[in-house]
C-alpha cells in the first residue's frame, strides 16, 4: 500500500501550468507568515472571492522591546477587489483569534463565524474595543455556504474546547484544514474527535491537507488531558499551604479539573486576574463551568482563610509583567501574596519568545519561599495540545490526501512533517513547503504551484494603548537600548539660516566624555553647511543636515546613539 501512494504521489507531481485560467485555480495565501507557530491566517482566494480562516497574533521575544503583540499586516486584503466572502474561525486560542479586533476595524464587512465558546471568545474581545460586531455562533453539524466555498466543520481535541478543523469544498477539490489537533480518545469533556467525518471526507477525495506540524517530532501519540488531574491530586494533598495554578486562561477543561480536585478536597476556588475571570463567566454562560457559586470566594476573603482551605486559579502563566501572578510574586498585590508552605503550578509551557519571562517569574516565586512546579521540572503538569508524530500519521491516513501543507510550525516542524509523510509512502513534492512568508500556493485540480510572494510588513502593538506601532518605532527603541540617546537643541536665526549659536546636546544612556569637543565639531560643520541664502524657514531641512552631521562625526568615534534634532526657530 505504501508502494502504491508513492507510486501515485509520482505521477501526479505539481509542475507549472502556465495556461490554466483563474476560474480553474483556488489560491492559498497564508497571510500570517508561514513557518511561524503563531500569528495564523490563510486566505482562499478564486478569481473574485476570498474566505479567512483565522485571524490570530504572534508574540514578540525580548528583541522587541515596548512590542506587546504582533498581528498580520492586512493592506492586500484593503486593496484587493475582491469580495471577502467571510471568515471562519478554529478555536479560541490568541494565536487564532488575537487580532480579530484589530483587523475588523480595517476591512468591509463580513461574516465572522466560530463554534461556541469560540465565539464567545471573540465577542468579549470586540466589546473590549468597542466594535458591534457579532460573531457568528455555529454547530459542529453545520455547514456554510460562503460564495464558491463550502465549509463544514469537524470537532477535535486540543487544549481548548470547541475546537474545530475546517472541511472546505473548493471549485478544484476538498481542502482539509486542520489546524491545532490531537487524538485523545478521553477528553475531559467527554468530546471524542469527531474521526467519522474525517474517514468520510478522506473516501471523497482531499487535494490537500493543511495539518498542524508542531508535534512532528515528538514520538508516539500526545499524552491526554485527563491524566493532569491525578498529579493535581497529588499536589494538593501535598501542599499544607495555599494552592496557587496558573495555565491559559482559556483552557476551561484544565481549569475545570482544578476545580474539581479542589472541591474534592475541601479547598475554596479563587479567581484572579481579569482573562480568568472572562473565562469564568463565558464557561457559565455556556454551560462548560458548572461549580456551585458558593464555593468560590474572593481575593479578600482567601486571604484570611486558613490557607490549606483555598486553591487560587491565578491570571500570568506566561510571566506577563502586568498579570495578577506577578504582582503576588512581587508583593504588589493588596490582598494576597506567598508565604512558605504554599505551591505554584504552572500548568503550561513558556510560548516561545516568553522563556525569559517565565523563568524571572518562577525565580522570584521561589525566592518568596514558594514551591514552584513547572514543566521543567515535572512536565506531568501540562500536556501538548498539539499532536504527536502518530496523532500526525492517524490524520494523514484517515484524510489520504494528494498534497500534505505543513502549518502551525517552525521550517524545521515543517521539514519534519515531510519526513513523516515520506516514511508513508509520499515523495517530497507532494509535501508543501513555501520558501517565502506569505506566498501564494496556486491549486489546480490536477496539482500545485507556488506563486508570487504578497507583501506583508512586521505590524507591532502595544497591547495597552492597542495602537499598532511601525517597524520603525521598534528600531529607535531597540537602538535606544543599545546605544543611547542624543538630543541636539539647535537655534536658527529666521532672517539668516544661520545658526545663533553652539548647539545644546542632552544625553541619555550614553556614555560619551568628549561632548565638547563633538559640539564645537558639530557647529563648526554647521556653519559651513546651512543658511547659504535659503529664502524660507524649512524645520525638516535643518533637522536632516544636523542628524547627518552629528552622526558623521559619532560614526568615526564608534558611536551609533539615536539622535533627535531639535531646532528653535528664533
Amino acid at each position: 500500500m505504501v508502494d502504491n501512494r508513492r507510486q501515485q504521489n509520482q505521477s501526479t507531481e505539481p509542475k507549472p501550468q502556465p495556461n490554466t485560467s483563474q476560474d480553474d485555480t483556488v489560491t492559498l495565501i497564508p497571510l500570517g507568515d508561514i513557518g511561524s507557530v503563531t500569528k495564523n491566517m490563510f486566505l482562499y482566494e478564486t478569481k473574485d472571492e476570498i474566505l479567512i480562516v483565522d485571524c490570530g497574533v504572534g508574540f514578540p521575544d525580548e528583541s522587541l522591546p515596548g512590542v506587546d503583540l504582533m498581528i498580520p499586516d492586512v493592506t492586500y486584503l484593503k486593496k484587493t477587489n475582491k469580495k471577502i466572502v467571510g471568515m471562519v474561525l478554529t478555536h479560541g486560542h490568541e494565536d487564532h483569534i488575537g487580532a480579530v479586533p484589530f483587523v475588523l476595524q480595517q476591512l468591509p464587512d463580513f461574516p465572522v463565524y466560530g463554534t461556541a465558546l469560540t465565539a464567545a471568545f471573540v465577542e468579549e474581545k470586540l466589546r473590549d474595543f468597542g466594535i458591534k460586531r457579532k460573531v457568528n455562533t455555529v454547530q459542529f453539524d453545520d455547514k456554510l455556504s460562503l460564495g464558491k466555498f463550502n465549509v463544514s466543520f469537524v470537532r477535535v481535541t486540543h487544549s481548548i474546547l470547541d475546537a474545530s478543523n475546517l472541511i472546505i469544498r473548493t471549485p478544484v477539490g476538498i481542502i482539509y484544514h486542520g489546524s491545532d489537533y490531537k487524538f485523545d480518545f478521553t477528553p475531559v469533556d467527554g468530546k471524542q474527535t469527531e474521526i467519522h467525518k474525517i474517514s468520510d471526507v478522506g473516501k471523497e477525495g482531499v487535494l490537500c491537507l493543511l495539518s498542524d506540524c508542531l508535534g512532528t517530532y515528538k514520538r508516539g501519540h500526545s499524552l491526554p488531558e485527563i491524566d493532569i488531574e491525578h498529579k493535581f491530586e497529588q499536589e494538593f494533598r501535598e501542599t499544607k499551604g495555599k494552592v496557587f495554578v496558573s495555565t491559559y486562561s482559556s483552557n476551561i477543561s484544565r481549569l475545570n479539573q482544578a476545580i474539581d480536585v479542589a472541591l474534592r478536597q475541601g479547598r475554596k476556588i479563587c479567581f484572579m486576574g481579569r482573562s480568568y475571570l472572562k473565562s469564568r463567566d463565558v464557561g457559565r454562560q455556556l454551560g462548560y463551568m458548572n461549580f456551585p457559586p458558593k464555593e468560590e470566594v474572593q481575593p479578600r476573603q482567601a486571604a484570611k482563610m486558613d490557607p490549606s482551605k483555598v486553591m487560587i486559579l491565578v491570571a500570568g502563566s506566561q510571566g506577563q509583567v502586568d498579570s495578577a501572578m506577578t504582582r503576588i510574586a512581587n508583593n504588589e498585590d493588596r490582598d494576597l501574596s506567598i508565604q512558605k508552605g504554599d505551591t505554584v503550578i504552572f500548568s503550561s509551557d513558556p510560548i516561545p519568545g516568553n522563556e525569559a519571562n517565565v523563568y524571572s517569574l518562577i525565580d522570584t516565586l521561589s525566592m518568596r519561599g514558594a514551591k514552584v512546579v513547572h514543566t521543567d521540572i515535572d512536565d506531568d503538569f501540562h500536556v501538548s495540545g498539539h499532536g504527536a508524530q502518530n496523532d500526525i500519521k492517524l490524520m494523514i491516513a484517515l484524510t489520504r490526501p494528494r498534497f500534505i501543507m505543513p502549518i502551525g510550525g517552525t521550517y524545521r516542524h515543517m521539514i519534519g512533517m515531510r519526513e513523516l509523510a515520506g516514511s508513508m509512502g509520499y515523495d517530497d513534492n507532494s509535501t508543501i513547503i513555501p520558501q517565502e512568508e506569505s506566498q501564494e500556493i496556486i491549486f489546480t485540480k490536477s496539482g500545485y504551484r507556488l506563486g508570487k510572494k504578497i507583501k506583508a510588513e512586521p505590524v507591532f502593538v502595544d497591547q495597552i494603548t492597542k495602537e499598532e506601532m511601525g517597524e520603525y518605532i521598534v528600531f529607535d527603541r531597540l537602538k535606544i537600548s543599545k546605544e543611547g540617546m542624543m538630543i541636539i537643541l539647535a537655534e536658527i536665526e529666521q532672517e539668516t539660516g544661520q545658526l545663533a549659536s553652539r548647539p545644546d546636546v542632552i544625553l541619555r544612556g550614553l556614555s560619551y566624555s568628549n561632548v565638547q569637543n563633538f559640539t564645537k565639531k558639530l557647529e563648526e560643520q554647521l556653519r559651513r553647511e546651512i543658511g547659504r541664502g535659503r529664502a524660507e524657514f524649512n524645520i525638516r531641512y535643518y533637522r536632516k543636515i544636523i542628524q547627518r552631521k552629528a552622526e558623521d562625526i559619532l560614526s568615526r568615534e564608534r558611536k551609533e546613539p539615536l539622535i533627535i534634532p531639535v531646532v528653535l526657530e528664533v
